[in-house]
Formats: C-alpha cells, sequence, structure tokens
C-alpha cells in the first residue's frame, strides 16, 4: 500500500534527484569541503571520485563516511570500503548505499590505478541498484575511468567519465544513468593551501563550475570552502589528521533545498 508518507519522500527524491542530476556517488568529506573539486584531488576517497588518484595510496587503509541529505532521515547514505597497495597498483573496494526501505541505491564497486610516468590511470567497475517499496528493483553494471597528469611540482591535471556504458535502468522512455564528465585541476602552492577548479559535465545538462580551497592552519587541522554554480552552493569543511586517523566534517549549503552534513574516517591499517 502506498502511504502518504512514501508519496512525499519520493517526491522529494525526485526533486532532489532533478536538482542535482548532474551528482554521481560523490563521496568524502574532504573533497565535498572544497566544494567536490575531485578531479585532481588524489588520495584515498579518489576510491568514489576519480579512480586514477588512488595510486598515490601507499597504506592498506579502511574508509567509512555518513551523509544526511537537508535533515530528512530517509535521504540518509553511508559508504565504506578499503585501499590496499598492491606490488602494481593500488586498488579499493567500496560499497554504498542511499535511502531507505520505501526507496534505496546501492552501489558495489571495485576500482584499480597504476602510475605511468608523469601520469595516473585507473578504471572502476560499479554494480548498482535502485528499489522501490512494491514497484522492483533495477540492477545494472557501469564503469568509470579517470586520468591524473602532474604537469609541474605545483599543478596536477585530473579528468574522470562516469558511466562510461551508458547503463540503461528501463526501456520506459529510455531511462539512463547519467553519465558525467569531470575536469578539473589543482594548484598546490606548498604543503599548507590546495587551490581546485574544476568543470563537471552531464551529457543532457548544462556544465557546472566548482571552485575549492584547502589550507592547513595547523599541523594537524585543516579548513576548506568551496562554491558551485548551477545550482548555486556553499561548502565548508574542517580536518584533523594524525598518524593513522584522519577525521573529516563538511556543510554544503543549499539555499532552496538546505543542508547536507557529512562526516568521514580514514583509518591506516597497514603500510606498504
Amino acid at each position: 500500500m502506498i502511504t502518504f508518507k512514501f508519496i512525499g519522500i519520493l517526491a522529494i527524491i525526485l526533486f532532489t534527484y532533478k536538482s542535482n542530476a548532474q551528482n554521481g556517488i560523490e563521496l568524502g568529506a574532504r573533497p565535498l569541503g572544497m566544494g567536490n573539486t575531485n578531479s585532481a584531488l588524489v588520495g584515498n576517497w579518489s576510491a568514489f571520485n576519480n579512480p586514477s588518484g588512488l595510486s598515490v595510496v601507499k597504506e592498506t587503509t579502511a574508509l567509512i563516511s555518513v551523509q544526511n541529505q537537508y535533515g530528512i532521515q530517509e535521504l540518509s547514505s553511508i559508504g565504506a570500503g578499503a585501499v590496499v597497495p598492491l606490488k602494481l597498483g593500488t586498488a579499493s573496494f567500496t560499497v554504498f548505499r542511499f535511502g531507505d526501505d520505501l526507496y534505496h541505491q546501492q552501489n558495489i564497486s571495485l576500482s584499480y590505478a597504476n602510475e605511468f610516468g608523469i601520469g595516473q590511470l585507473g578504471v572502476r567497475l560499479n554494480y548498482f541498484e535502485t528499489a522501490i517499496q512494491d514497484f522492483g528493483s533495477r540492477s545494472v553494471f557501469t564503469v568509470d575511468f579517470g586520468g591524473t597528469v602532474r604537469l609541474s611540482d605545483e599543478f596536477l591535471l585530473g579528468a574522470f567519465i562516469r558511466n562510461v556504458n551508458r547503463a540503461k535502468l528501463s526501456d520506459l522512455e529510455d531511462e539512463r544513468l547519467p553519465t558525467i564528465l569531470n575536469v578539473g585541476v589543482s594548484y598546490r602552492e606548498n604543503d599548507k593551501l590546495i587551490l581546485n577548479a574544476d568543470v563537471e559535465k552531464d551529457i543532457e545538462y548544462d556544465p557546472r563550475f566548482k571552485l575549492g580551497i584547502e589550507y592547513v592552519f595547523l599541523p594537524k587541522f585543516s579548513f576548506r570552502t568551496g562554491i558551485n554554480t548551477a545550482p548555486f552552493v556553499n561548502f565548508f569543511g574542517l580536518g584533523l589528521k594524525t598518524w593513522k586517523v584522519e577525521i573529516d566534517y563538511a556543510i554544503r549549503i543549499d539555499y532552496v533545498l538546505g543542508n547536507t552534513h557529512q562526516l568521514a574516517l580514514n583509518y591506516v591499517l597497514s603500510k606498504k
């Protein structure tokens, strides 16, 4: 039986999806605090973003992140995984879930990345499922591909594309998962300051421009901020990094829909 609660939550989900249709599964409070400028932001959270950025990871690391959108429990998500350096390259395994029993999306991913001179390449295979109570579920495989190039000691260029194969969820109106291209540059003046600029383009929507900053104001503490266009939203974040643990918090301020909060944790299990 379809309840009023179900109709209300589904309406919010559909409105949220339409307003943010250019977003794939982007996770990690560090990149979120920087306006999701993750094209050239390398590290552990590349497991959910540009997979080529995994190649710089030299420790076996566990990841977990929880996110709540607009203060609505039914719009919460959780992601977890592990990043493992290999003899040749780096691999990751991640899981992601959004929603509740009425409506949910789930994703399981395997990623691999390796360095080639001044560049890095990465690929990710995803098993994606979406389900609506009393209406059944659909599942598809998608492929993501990315690369990064170090132009100099200060500049890093990155690009990646989600859902290269344009996976189809339904034959009804040719419903497909978004195919999204991200291109960005990261400038690092020193170990304390990072400036990022990204362009994100869903093949069916206008481009979105992103800017992000990270500043290490104390040896273990970072402050982050960023902005996006189409729609205009602000981002802020804080990070604490110790020898084995990294804790990050970020907030996305949407003046139409409300705030999104994310808390993330990295824990180093062992070194390569």
